[in-house]
């Protein structure tokens, strides 16, 4: 982990490593799902910018691959990942059309690289970051990749990227144990806004905003946010456990569509009925209304990088079920019901359990606070400079092979 003394380093003008100036670190943060996806590397790709953009330590950049350009961002546009010629362009390369989005992506980023000069480029996403390495060794560019592990990708960690973020203590063991210098990797969990979080919702207000949300009033309300898969998040094991309750729960499923989505669909509505689940994507910014209608979150999946739905969830006060794993534990702090979802009927069990349970507000409370003490962005922007001036401080790795201490 990198300490206080590595994180008052300042930058030199020219981008070459630490030195005795003081002017501000220039810091691109580039997300290509941005303004057409909503997934957690855009939620915290956007969060990031926002939470960082006014300390004068900082020249914050935000470069998305949808939308439109306004202050501090741009906008570097790229092919959807589910569009036709995404996918053509993926099968031409042999590989997917999130890879081929990744690719044009980088492409049309390079010109904002070198106009804007960036001491770091921060990304999530592995195939963006190669891309931009090979180019950066070509031109012997000075800038430095860091990498934000939120996919959880172990080590070894490549030429392309110079300092990784690892979100949970369990990845940053592994990158130790491999050999992975100590100084390339920080243990920082992704930041959340919590300023929106507005605590448990009282009978009254639930009532209203389930009218407003179209969501039965006179059942139980079950969420889950996460892409509508079975692959990792383990959507249909959610549906067939809570098809087994009577009575049976509302099932509200928030998350962008994938290839398995129409055959999860389908599941859902031979098992529980046409009108027995919503299935929707929403906009980041209307997620909250939902969290609030609940009365439990379930994140079935098995591993995940941070969850940070979880904590989005115990943010505004809601009784959250999920994996009993590294990651769950470090990122619920006892304030999770922690499961083996892996055992059939556990996950039913404890629906059924956490359903029949009174509201307790005394745990949502307490739940509340301890997200926003570990993980609000008023508590983690200090960790975040020091990161980035760690990573500013190291040479860059411009050969493929080298692997610098």
């Amino acid at each position: 982990m990198v300490g206080p003394t590595t994180a008052r380093k300042a930058v030199r003008d020219d981008g070459g490593g630490s030195g005795d100036q003081t002017r501000p670190l220039r810091v691109m943060i580039a997300c290509s799902g941005l303004g057409h996806v909503a997934r957690g590397f855009e939620t915290f790709s956007q969060e990031c910018f926002e939470a960082l953009r006014h300390r004068s330590e900082l020249q914050m950049t935000l470069v998305k691959g949808a939308g439109e350009a306004t202050e501090g961002q741009f906008v570097a546009r790229t092919i959807p990942r589910e569009t036709l010629a995404a996918r053509a362009l993926g099968r031409a390369l042999r590989r997917s059309g999130y890879f081929a989005e990744q690719m044009v992506f980088a492409v049309r980023c390079l010109p904002l690289v070198r106009s804007e000069h960036p001491d770091i480029v921060y990304f999530s996403d592995w195939a963006f970051g190669r891309a931009l390495g090979r180019w950066r060794s070509l031109t012997r560019g000075t800038f430095r990749l860091l990498l934000s592990n939120g996919a959880a990708g172990p080590p070894p960690y490549d030429w392309t990227t110079d300092h990784v973020q690892q979100l949970t203590p369990l990845f940053l063991e592994l990158a130790r144990e491999a050999g992975e210098p100590p100084r390339r990797h920080t243990l920082l969990p992704l930041g959340l806004d919590t300023s929106t979080a507005l605590g448990r919702a009282g009978p009254d207000e639930v009532r209203a905003l389930r009218r407003r949300l179209n969501i039965p009033g006179e059942c139980s309300v079950v969420l889950s946010v996460a892409a509508l898969n079975a692959w990792s998040k383990r959507l249909d094991h959610l549906i067939r456990e809570l098809a087994e309750l009577d009575p049976r729960p509302h099932l509200i499923l928030l998350g962008e569509s994938e290839a398995e989505t129409p055959a999860v669909l389908a599941l859902a509505s031979s098992l529980l009925g046409e009108d027995g689940f919503t299935a929707l994507k929403v906009r980041a910014e209307e997620v909250a209304d939902y969290y609030r209608a609940a009365d439990v979150f379930v994140l079935a999946s098995i591993y995940e990088g941070q969850g940070r739905v979880v904590l989005e969830a115990l943010a505004h006060g809601v009784p959250v079920i999920a994996h009993d794993a590294h990651w769950a534990r470090y990122v619920t702090g006892g304030h999770a019901r922690l499961i083996d979802m892996s055992a059939e009927h556990r996950l039913r069990d404890e629906l059924r359990s956490t359903l029949m349970a009174e509201p307790n507000a005394q745990a949502a409370r307490a739940a509340q606070r301890f997200v926003s003490d570990e993980f609000g962005w008023e508590a983690l922007s200090p960790r975040y400079i020091e990161m980035l001036r760690a990573c500013a401080s190291l040479p860059p790795r411009l050969r493929r092979g080298s692997h610098p201490a």
